[in-house]
């Protein structure tokens, strides 16, 4: 069995080194036999990011981000600014006679559309990014599961700083082959930017996903795969089913006091609508962050995220879902039969993360605390007061840490080759499960706004899914490890 994986792992291996081999190896080729020039003719660089901005001010992707879509020290203070070099400035602005009205003067949208014509997986269970549908058969061995997506999806982006005088926009329209390339909703902000230690943001955006250091969530993560704190498994979502990388209504504050000569600190607070109401009817959660940075190249910083969830699902009698080893009786209600007394799930995540970037080197790193616990109410004894059952809470921990390199040549302000590793590692149901898996990933930026990338990832540790009370035979219920190879073109307009 051990020979067969082996052979397994080193088949993988050489596939994946002959392509990282031929990412390097072609495009330097097809440069010096067409001539080929990596800016627009009329001279300005296209970002891959938002190329809006690129039209906008004049300049090449880099000067904002260090790959794209990793922002740098600039991109941060761009994007805390409120999408503008600097705040009340008239640059790029068509303004009234009067100069009481203004607005953005080249129409801000963006296009981003992708390829993915070889994605192969089986059986990725750890790695949510990876997992797209294929599971185990009937003896437990990993389905293998390939896609061949000439155009995998297209992103439409209207982004800018100049809606009004210190009033930024952000609208997002997602339309993916898997809905016949139809918009859908995506994400929608609007934002007051009068001074640097005092903006206001509302809307349909997640509160991490606009996070300027991007350590927390997945949406701006050069990779396919996921990291383990922002979007993982359901089981990471524990009792509550909140994870730090879902779409919810915001509402939030932030700013940046900054001293010289010591840096700056940057702190953010917000309320989002929880994950059983995306419409945001009632702000269920609260979200802290605070990151102190010494303005050369290192962050270090702390966030939380607490409050409380209703899940879709009332309890039956002889347990909760996912909650391990608690059986007790059905909910009651003295008011109707059958009818359920009220309960929900509180939780409370913490964590640090931290950002080391000298020359064309960047890492990355988190770790999580995750806790939750379920009050559950039954009201048969007394039917004028409910009576709280606090059940077993669950506590568990999220972490991983990237580093990546951006290797320029020929004079380019934008990377020739970035590679990346990861190595992600997270627990469930009170640490009983541990799950540990990497991902090693190699892009190529032909231009600034095309890039192509190769993605491996493999699980190096599984474990069981599940609460421990509703699995009879574990070792029928181990998860296989897995893999997943992709490659994914990229292009930006």
């Amino acid at each position: 069995m051990m020979s067969e994986r082996l052979e397994w792992v080193m088949r993988k291996g050489i596939a994946t080194a002959l392509l990282l081999a031929l990412v390097w190896l072609v495009p330097p080729f097809i440069h010096r036999t067409r001539r080929l020039c990596p800016v627009r003719p009329d001279g300005v660089s296209q970002a891959i990011g938002l190329p809006a901005f690129a039209r906008k001010y004049g300049v090449s992707c880099s000067q904002c981000h260090y790959a794209f879509p990793v922002l740098n020290a600039y991109g941060r203070q761009f994007k805390m600014n409120g999408y503008v070099r600097e705040r009340g400035s008239e640059e790029s602005v068509l303004q009234s006679n009067d100069k009481e009205l203004w607005t953005e003067k080249i129409f801000p949208w963006a296009l981003i559309a992708r390829s993915r014509p070889y994605d192969l997986g089986r059986g990725n269970v750890s790695n949510a990014g990876a997992n797209f549908g294929h599971g185990t058969d009937a003896n437990g061995l990993p389905l293998q599961g390939f896609q061949f997506q000439p155009i995998t999806d297209i992103d439409m982006f209207i982004v800018g700083g100049d809606a009004s005088k210190h009033v930024s926009f952000f609208g997002e329209f997602d339309a993916p082959a898997s809905g016949g390339f139809g918009p859908g909703g995506g994400d929608f902000s609007l934002g007051y930017h009068p001074k640097s230690y005092a903006n206001v943001i509302i809307g349909r955006r997640g509160f991490w996903g606009m996070d300027p250091y991007q350590t927390i969530a997945d949406n701006e993560s050069p990779t396919l795969a996921n990291r383990a704190l922002g979007a993982g498994m359901p089981d990471q979502g524990g009792l509550s089913g909140n994870t730090l990388g879902e779409m919810t209504q915001t509402a939030m504050v932030y700013g940046q006091l900054t001293k010289e000569n010591l840096g700056s600190l940057y702190y953010a607070a917000g309320a989002t609508s929880g994950n059983a109401d995306d419409l945001g009817v009632s702000a269920k959660n609260a979200n802290f962050r605070v990151a102190l940075d010494n303005n050369k190249g290192l962050m270090f910083g702390g966030f939380t995220s607490f409050g409380h969830e209703t899940p879709a699902s009332i309890p039956a009698a002889g347990g909760v879902a996912n909650v391990p080893n608690n059986n007790f009786p059905a909910p009651t209600n003295p008011n109707g039969a059958g009818k359920n007394a009220p309960w929900n799930v509180r939780f409370m995540k913490a964590g640090i993360d931290a950002v080391a970037e000298y020359n064309n080197f960047a890492a990355r790193g988190a770790a999580m605390y995750s806790y939750d616990h379920v009050t559950y109410y039954d009201n048969i004894n007394d039917p004028l007061t409910l009576n709280a059952l606090r059940l077993k809470q669950m506590k568990d921990w999220a972490a991983y840490a990237e580093i990546m390199y951006s290797y320029k040549r020929g004079g380019n302000d934008y990377p020739f080759l970035l590679p990346l590793i990861r190595d992600n590692w997270y627990t469930t149901y009170n640490g009983k499960r541990s799950f540990h898996f990497i991902t090693a990933h190699l892009a190529h930026y032909f231009r600034p706004n095309v890039k192509a990338f190769v993605e491996y990832s493999m699980d190096i540790k599984t474990d069981i899914q599940g609460p421990p009370a509703a699995i009879p035979d574990l070792a029928s219920r181990r998860v296989p490890r897995g893999d997943r190879g992709s490659f994914q073109i990229e292009v930006g307009f």
